[in-house]
């Protein structure tokens, strides 16, 4: 009966419900919380706490509490899942429940609690500051702390449930002794009831959830329940009759405090060690924590005989204790390393009830002892009346999130600091974060300038400018010379380029975008407008810029294209006056001898022979005047050199008018000249080659490459641009790669065009030396 009562007093069911919820508020950063209980296969609420007020421990029925949401623990209660919400008021499935709208609950969790995969309780938790709260790193924590609750609390409500049966029991055998008393003739009958509470007694404490142990004054151990030996390791018969020092006493606790002393004066003594707490070896060398209740058993003579011990395995609770302790250090650090400044202040007058070093530093103090309970934040604010603005927010909403205001540090220093804070309202305190933004505000200063700057430089530009995105959509505009035309206006912001423009037109200017997206480097094109009924021809260059959009600079070429235009006519002139002046002639002289000749050529052999001979004159004459006039065509630059000189030139030329690519040139072998045919040919297919790798591929590196091997010549133009599927290129688009075929067929040279998309493109031309000739 005594063990018994000891067991009762060792855990206290109501004690064990408070310090359980204060651990998970304040673990789990919540306001507050409920603990529910199944008693009699039905729901109660057996607390209610909060992490600034004590516990309400009046039971309440669930469907009478109005201060949880019902549909929450009955969802819970059904499924035995953990419900969790960020921000409670907006979860679809609990729009009706009244008490989430009513409290417009934000964080909330709702965990069951159960013992061997069977419901015995439900934790609510809730935090209407803050979304979010209940982290999955904080979940963990609560599983881990709500897994050992389960035993803990079934073991209380065991214990309370033994307390009661001890005191039954004590009031039997008080009847008994009194009826013992009373009627002697019915001692067998007494003795028989004695016996049977004794049997009871054992198996009690043999299915007892605590180590139950008796022991001799020198240690040897007399009994120990079935709970004992299977929390210990050990068979019965392995520790019955050995010491304590032998068994589970450990010579030296891993904190290195020395038990044996300790356990000495109690078995001398143990009256004077009620209640202990320790760690015990396992037979598998395991050290478990046990909290003992010990009591003395006398002989008649007023001796020592044996000593009772209830222990209860507290090694969980040990473990959540020192988890805490080292997630209490942990975030001691954060608050006292922390690079922002944390704080907390009175509202009614701004008084600083906890700061840490940051906060400290950025008024210009040493240290926060010197500014806590001592100084108020409102002669700080370098206007009094943004600090009440920002009280009257936090009075309305409850919280304040990045607020800018203006501070003053101890010594006059002005600086920004960007706030984040809530309102206690029910404590009258303010708590938060600060952060100095100084730099970062010059900064947008900075930018500010820099911005105007730009935009004063873009004004300046003379061509239009417009700032498309992926979608050809104008979101930016300078207008640029205004007879360009309406396109660069500033109302055509907002507006698509199907808008703006045909669809066969808008479609090829959407692709060129879509190009330059895609591979992030500028493209070159020409096309041409008809603005105010005439034709006007733009180069333009796109370039990709931030956020998936690209600019587009337009350039007036009209005349450059009309020059172009009027030198290729001239050319054309000049050349069919050449031709008509000298070869027609010639050929129309042969025509005329061959047409006498045939007259006379079976009657007259002399003057047949004569026509025949002016017929040869004339030919060597017409073939005089052509080579004369394929001299005249023949290009500038294989008139002041060689094909390896003109180009060298083309390249150098090339260099400077496209200075963000770079040209390499190389000449490999014994140079050697060639026809001059072959020459001009293989000229105007490389000088072709290299303006579309400049135009059109938006390569950053070209190579030229002249290889002459004594039976063979080859050119090479290699660049690292955009590519293209050779056998994708219409026709009509592809008049320059059409022309460099047509130019090698003339000279009986073998081109050769590799390319793919994303991979470059290289032009090898392949000249046989002795079929040149």
């Amino acid at each position: 009966m005594k063990a018994a009562q000891a067991i009762s007093e060792m855990i206290h069911l109501d004690q064990l419900t408070v310090t359980l919820m204060q651990v998970v508020i304040e673990n789990a950063g919540a306001e507050t919380g409920a603990l529910l209980l199944l008693e009699d296969d039905q729901l109660t609420v057996v607390a209610q706490c909060s992490g600034s007020r004590q516990c309400n421990l009046e039971k309440i029925a669930v469907a009478g509490c109005a201060t949880i949401p019902v549909s929450v623990i009955q969802s819970v209660e059904r499924t035995s899942e953990t419900l969790v919400f960020d921000d409670a008021i907006s979860e679809p499935s609990f729009l009706t429940d009244r008490y989430i709208q009513n409290q417009q609950t934000r964080s909330l969790l709702c965990m069951p609690i159960l013992k061997q995969n069977q419901l015995i309780g439900i934790l609510y938790l809730e935090n209407n500051l803050s979304t979010g709260v209940f982290t999955s790193d904080r979940l963990q924590v609560l599983k881990l702390l709500i897994a050992q609750a389960a035993i803990s609390l079934e073991n209380a409500r065991l214990y309370e449930r033994l307390s009661d049966y001890s005191e039954t029991l004590e009031r039997k055998v008080e009847e008994q002794t009194q009826a013992l008393q009373q009627e002697i003739a019915e001692r067998q009958q007494t003795e028989a009831a004695l016996r049977q509470s004794e049997a009871n007694y054992r198996n009690l404490l043999q299915t007892a959830n605590s180590v139950i142990i008796r022991y001799d004054p020198q240690g040897r151990i007399r009994y120990i329940n079935d709970y004992g030996v299977k929390l210990l390791g050990y068979e019965e018969h392995q520790i019955l009759g050995r010491t304590l020092f032998e068994t589970i006493i450990p010579d030296i606790e891993i904190s290195g405090r020395d038990v044996k002393p300790f356990v000495h004066d109690l078995l001398r003594n143990p009256q004077s060690y009620p209640q202990g707490e320790g760690e015990n070896l396992c037979r598998d060398g395991r050290r478990v924590w046990v909290v003992w209740s010990n009591q003395a058993i006398f002989n008649e003579q007023g001796d020592v005989v044996e000593i009772l011990s209830v222990g209860n395995d507290t090694t969980q609770r040990r473990q959540a204790e020192e988890a805490l302790q080292r997630s209490e250090a942990k975030f001691r650090a954060i608050f006292e390393n922390s690079q922002v400044g944390i704080y907390r202040t009175r509202t009614c007058d701004g008084l600083i009830l906890n700061a840490n070093q940051r906060f400290a530093d950025l008024f210009g103090f040493d240290s926060p002892e010197e500014i806590i309970g001592l100084e108020h934040t409102t002669g700080y604010y370098v206007n009094q009346g943004v600090r009440q603005q920002a009280i009257e927010l936090l009075k309305r909403d409850g919280e304040l999130q990045s607020f800018e205001v203006q501070m003053r540090k101890q010594d006059g220093t002005l600086f920004w600091g960007l706030f984040s804070s809530y309102l206690n309202a029910a404590d009258d305190y303010i708590e938060g974060v600060i952060a100095d933004i100084s730099d970062r505000k010059q900064a947008e200063v900075a930018l500010q300038a820099s911005e105007a700057e730009l935009r004063a430089l873009f004004s300046a530009i003379p061509d239009p400018l417009c700032i498309f995105n992926a979608e050809g959509q104008v979101i930016g505009a300078i207008k640029g010379n205004p007879s360009y035309g309406e396109l660069h206006r500033e109302e055509y912001i907002g507006k698509t380029l199907h808008q703006l423009y045909a669809t066969e037109q808008a479609d090829e200017f959407l692709s060129y975008i879509q190009q330059v997206l895609r591979t992030q480097q500028v493209l070159t094109v020409e096309y041409s407008q008809w603005i105010a009924e005439r034709e006007i021809w733009f180069s333009a260059r796109i370039a990709p810029i931030r956020h998936e959009q690209v600019i587009w600079i337009a350039r007036d070429i009209t005349l450059q294209k009309r020059a172009e235009a009027a030198s290729i006519l001239e050319e054309r002139n000049r050349m069919a006056r050449e031709i008509h002046d000298t070869l027609a002639q010639a050929f129309t002289g042969i025509l005329a001898q061959v047409g006498a000749a045939k007259q006379v050529l079976t009657d007259d052999l002399e003057a047949t022979e004569a026509h025949l001979d002016l017929i040869k004159e004339l030919a060597r004459t017409g073939l005089v005047e052509a080579r004369r006039s394929v001299v005249a065509l023949r290009p500038q630059l294989l008139e002041e050199g060689s094909l390896q000189s003109a180009l060298h030139c083309l390249v150098a030329q090339l260099r400077t008018a496209a200075m963000d690519t770079t040209l390499y040139y190389e000449i490999e072998g014994a140079v050697y000249s060639l026809p001059t045919e072959v020459e001009s040919n293989l000229l105007r297919i490389g000088q072709e080659a290299l303006t579309n790798a400049i135009r059109h591929a938006n390569a950053d590196e070209i190579r030229v490459k002249l290889g002459y091997d004594r039976d063979q010549f080859c050119l090479r133009v290699r660049d690292n641009g955009q590519g293209f599927g050779v056998g994708s290129i219409p026709a009509s688009e592809g008049f320059g790669l059409l022309g460099m075929s047509e130019r090698a067929e003339r000279i009986g040279a073998q081109l050769t065009i590799r390319s793919q998309p994303g991979e470059g493109t290289e032009m090898i031309v392949t000249v046989d030396r002795e079929a040149s000739q």
